[in-house]
């Protein structure tokens, strides 16, 4: 897979975003981002694959323009790229920006944005920007991704018309 793709299928800061468009719960939203953006953002940052399939459910589900598949199989290929980036000299980060945050205690459903930015040996940042839909369930405990939607790429002008 190219960076693009990685990007595209990664999809997850080391800044996060947590913005709601609509009322929520404050501490539902700080309980899923402790269990599940901050760990991906970290995972992203630190080329750590495995810390990025914990906040996956184990029969999680990626869906993509091009199908369905489990994230057991995305994520034997996310490591992959993973290491081809860090071989390279390139690292990456990513941030989210929701406009929907909805949930009761045992699920959750969130819609917004992902920026993804590759940022090459020589210090160039190339970022990226994708719409991103998850449902989450509580899973022994914590949080954790049941299903991840990645959809069409969108501008920067879309990222940035989101509050932080």
């Amino acid at each position: 897979m190219n960076r693009l793709s990685l990007a595209l299928i990664l999809g997850l800061s080391t800044t996060i975003g947590a913005t709601t468009l609509q009322p929520k719960s404050q501490s539902t939203s700080a309980a899923i981002d402790a269990d599940v953006w901050a760990p991906v953002a970290a995972s992203v940052v630190n080329s750590d694959i495995v810390a990025m399939g914990r906040v996956y459910h184990p029969d999680a589900v990626l869906v993509s323009s091009g199908g369905t598949r489990s994230i057991r199989s995305a994520l034997d290929g996310w490591g992959k790229d993973m290491v081809t980036a860090r071989a390279k000299g390139d690292r990456a980060t990513v941030e989210f920006r929701f406009t929907k945050r909805q949930d009761d205690a045992d699920s959750a459903f969130e819609t917004g944005l992902f920026k993804y930015t590759v940022i090459d040996k020589s210090g160039k940042a190339t970022p990226s920007y994708r719409q991103l839909e998850t449902l989450l369930v509580r899973h022994q405990g914590k949080w954790r991704i049941i299903m991840e939607r990645q959809l069409e790429a969108v501008s920067e002008a879309a990222w940035n018309a989101l509050p932080r």
